[in-house]
């Protein structure tokens, strides 16, 4: 079957973003190889010494530029499959717009949120200029919001562009051939994600950090152990949502359900949050910046309250396809042709 003109533009617009996301990485890589320079001379390229600068900082800077370089390859990998009509291509770049929209919608919330509330200028800067300041940062934060909500767009895009039945043909692989899957494609997303944040609660887990968990702040060993067990408690969620198992669906919806205790416990005691931000400070020996009160309870209402929708969404969707879980595999549905 002829290839569609959108399935070419959405394989071209995944490349540019995989080849962007490579230069990325490239960047990363040599701030990495910088930091780690000047961790070793203890001076700037001035020659005047510099503040103690984490040990761990470039290999964060390597690991995120490791983790860039996997996604690069997967939209790759995707985009080829694309132009060659691949039937996993199309499941992949319908992941790969779920997740877009999924994390592109809290980054617009957040710059929308900094726009409308004044940020705290440093105390050098000119109380004549402080207007000049709020409007170049209003300008920022609102472009920023555009170009996620660009990236939104594209990845609702996908999940539709890709779902319509004249594409699903073009990936049918013989002519009049349809091929449906009974996994709908939000369990598919939910799915990926449980499964990207298994190895990430591994990253956090090494991380000089520490973690929270119900308003207890934890350090060495029981970080280690919460994040490790969590990261395994995501992996196999995502392992048998993908299945469509019912157990999964059922450890999905209790993890959603601490995490949502965990939100409701830091929006009812803030305190907690100021308490966690200072041990990290302390960790990082960073000095506690000055910021309103104002504007800190309302950036953390907001984070928590995205949050909270988020995972009741989740909930919901687990809910809603439960009749897709336990059942027994049932082949693809095709369609002879009668040529």
């Amino acid at each position: 079957m002829r290839r569609l003109p959108g399935i070419t533009f959405s394989a071209i617009i995944l490349l540019l973003g995989s080849f962007f996301q490579l230069l990325l990485a490239v960047g990363m890589s040599f701030a990495g190889a910088a930091e780690h320079a000047l961790i070793r001379s203890g001076a700037s390229p001035g020659g005047t010494p510099v503040p103690a600068i984490p040990a761990w900082t470039p290999f964060l800077m390597y690991g995120f530029s490791a983790f860039l370089v996997a996604l690069a390859v997967w939209g790759i990998c995707t985009a080829i499959g694309l132009f060659r009509l691949r039937r996993w291509a199309r499941y992949s770049v319908l992941v790969i717009g779920g997740c877009l929209a999924l994390f592109g919608i809290p980054q617009i919330v957040i710059m929308l949120i900094m726009m409308a509330v004044p940020l705290p200028l440093p105390a050098n800067v000119d109380p004549a200029q402080a207007q000049i300041a709020h409007n170049f940062a209003k300008v920022m934060f609102g472009v920023m919001s555009a170009l996620y909500a660009v990236v939104c767009a594209v990845g609702v895009f996908w999940l539709v562009y890709f779902n319509r039945r004249r594409v699903r043909e073009a990936f049918a692989g013989l002519q009049g051939q349809i091929v449906e899957s009974s996994r709908p494609i939000l369990i598919s997303v939910v799915a990926i994600v449980s499964l990207i944040g298994g190895p990430s609660c591994l990253l956090l887990a090494f991380l000089p950090l520490p973690a929270s968990f119900l308003g207890l702040t934890l350090h060495g060993l029981g970080k280690v152990v919460l994040y490790l067990v969590y990261g395994m408690l995501l992996t196999a969620a995502g392992t048998g949502l993908w299945r469509l198992q019912e157990w999964a669906r059922r450890l999905s919806q209790g993890m959603q359900l601490i995490g949502l205790a965990h939100l409701f416990l830091y929006i009812a005691r803030p305190s907690l949050v100021t308490k966690y931000s200072e041990e990290i400070d302390r960790t990082l020996n960073l000095a506690q910046p000055q910021i309103p009160a104002q504007f800190q309870n309302t950036i953390n209402a907001a984070t928590f309250g995205f949050s909270a929708l988020l995972l009741v969404a989740i909930m919901v969707i687990l809910h809603h396809y439960r009749g897709v879980f336990g059942r027994p595999p049932v082949a693809p549905a095709q369609i002879e042709s009668t040529a």
